[in-house]
């Protein structure tokens, strides 16, 4: 993994992820069973030399335990001593921005006082401005005009030109809104595509109606001299921001320095208002050892295409990865406890609790690469359409004693997942269904623009120095590469469980003759 120096942050967590568009490219469940890694981003960028971490946090009055700092992701939160289930980073609200989510049809008692906070220390707002950001437009709308705005009119503020300075410009930061119509296609998955497209124009319509030096609603404000400055904010705003809720009101804020921790499926922290509800905090979930970054989640659930459509990056081995193939619900289902057997997992994929065994975790013990693997692995399974060796309701004959098994009570009352049959013909029938499936994720993976292998190539020669990528292909590839690598690995796994048949079905004819 590259060394990386700025980073997009968090706007969504388990309260309340964000999202440009609201939906969700594909819905799926977190059970990270196996250990992950922090996020890689997909973007690269260096920090400038107006770009001062620890000088920010002294503008704005930030309390810290913790210091930025170099980590395996380039530059993140990390502890300078023993550190226990306390804050570790407080920021007061008056140094932050600050909106209601729905000012109009909800609450904004709390918001409507938090900007009163932040005029009566950085100056008063345009009173137009002021009514946009309390309107109705939508709450990433509304944040971009301020941040704009803070861009635009305070660059002598010495807290507001230092955190502007340690912001990336837009074309550093991946998330889908930037990929226009000629980079979208770098994505190659052809709902990524579709879903940067969409993305793309929406926030370009959103430039036109509200930033737009001339016929903009905004226009007057002089906030965007082109559609690249609405779109460098409107990055910010999609990769910085944190969502809370305070007595029933939803807010959307930008913090400085709090905004540059980092991500993990296992964070170590969380961010939440102060008891007095004055200041943001970062809090650590457990301890927390000298030198060891802290993390929060930036979205216990979101798969790789969503943390790629708001953050801009993706995480090899994200344990919420699922593959959908086009005929997924035309395939033959397979024998899902054979199926793992053969791979050396176990568990339920009833209920999603599906794991390496034992043996396979201790021979991956050490390797990060491995374990990143076995993500991959677990991901692949539970991304197949497997039987559990019992009829379906559809299938049953009815009648008194027309159902069995019979149907539980509780899902924990289900009886175990069968095996295939130890039949000759039952062997012969499943390697069909086997080839048939196969088939159907290896047509997936080759009619993909390039290959795997061309494109771990790419990566290898961007990130050692000998080809250098623009940073929203580079992006692109990192994203498609870690589609193909979970196609690859079902792919490996039904060759496996092939194998594994073979041997069992000879073993058979062996018994017979």
């Amino acid at each position: 993994m590259p060394s990386l120096l700025l980073r997009p942050v968090p706007c969504a967590t388990s309260r309340t992820p964000r999202g440009l568009l609201g939906a969700p490219i594909a819905a799926s469940v977190a059970v990270a069973l196996v250990e992950t890694t922090t996020v890689e981003p997909a973007a690269e960028a260096a920090v400038g030399p107006a770009s001062d971490p620890e000088a920010l946090a002294a503008l704005a009055e930030a309390q810290r335990l913790v210091r930025c700092g170099p980590t395996p992701l380039g530059r993140g939160l990390v502890a300078l001593q023993q550190l226990d289930r306390q804050c570790i980073v407080s920021v007061p609200l008056q140094n932050a921005l600050v909106i209601s989510d729905e000012p109009l049809s909800g609450i904004s008692v709390f918001g409507d006082r938090c900007q009163e906070l932040w005029q009566e220390a950085h100056g008063r707002l345009p009173p137009q401005l002021l009514d946009f950001i309390t309107g109705e437009a939508r709450w990433d709308v509304r944040m971009t005009a301020w941040l704009l705005w803070v861009a635009s009119e305070l660059p002598d503020s010495p807290l507001w030109a230092a955190y502007i300075a340690t912001l990336p410009p837009a074309d550093e930061v991946t998330c889908l809104i930037n990929y226009g119509p000629d980079v979208a296609k770098e994505l190659q998955i052809k709902d990524l595509v579709e879903e940067a497209k969409s993305q793309y124009n929406w926030a370009m319509g959103v430039h036109r109606k509200y930033f737009d030096g001339v016929q903009g609603e905004l226009a007057q404000l002089k906030l965007a001299a082109s559609a690249r400055d609405t779109m460098w904010a409107m990055s910010m705003v999609r990769t910085r921001t944190f969502s809370e809720n305070v007595n029933g009101e939803g807010l959307t804020l930008m913090v400085p320095y709090a905004d540059l921790a980092n991500h993990s499926f296992r964070p170590n922290a969380t961010f939440c208002m102060a008891r007095d509800n004055k200041r943001f905090e970062l809090r650590l979930l457990g301890p927390l050892a000298p030198g060891e970054e802290a993390a929060i989640s930036y979205g216990e659930t979101k798969p790789n295409p969503e943390v790629m459509r708001d953050y801009g990056f993706v995480v090899p081995g994200n344990p919420n990865d699922r593959i959908k193939l086009p005929d997924q619900d035309q395939l033959p289902p397979l024998y899902g406890a054979s199926v793992m057997e053969s791979v050396g997992f176990k568990g339920d994929w009833r209920e999603g609790t599906v794991a390496p065994k034992r043996t396979v975790l201790e021979a991956a013990d050490g390797d990060p690469m491995e374990r990143v693997n076995l993500n991959r692995r677990r991901c692949a399974l539970l991304s197949m359409t497997f039987t559990d060796g019992f009829p379906s309701a559809s299938q049953s004959q009815g009648g008194l004693f027309g159902n069995w098994p019979p149907k539980a009570w509780t899902d924990s009352g289900r009886p175990p997942p069968q095996h295939v049959p130890a039949q000759p013909r039952a062997f012969e029938l499943e390697r069909a269904n086997v080839a048939a499936v196969r088939h159907s994720y290896q047509a997936a993976l080759d009619e993909l623009p390039t290959s795997l292998q061309t494109d771990l190539q790419l990566l290898a020669s961007h990130d050692s120095g000998e080809l250098r990528l623009d940073g929203l292909v580079a992006g692109a590839v990192r994203c498609r590469t870690e589609h193909k690598l979970l196609l690859a690995e079902a792919v490996a796994i039904l060759d496996e469980y092939d194998r594994w048949l073979a041997r069992h079905q000879e073993k058979i004819a062996t018994r017979a003759r």
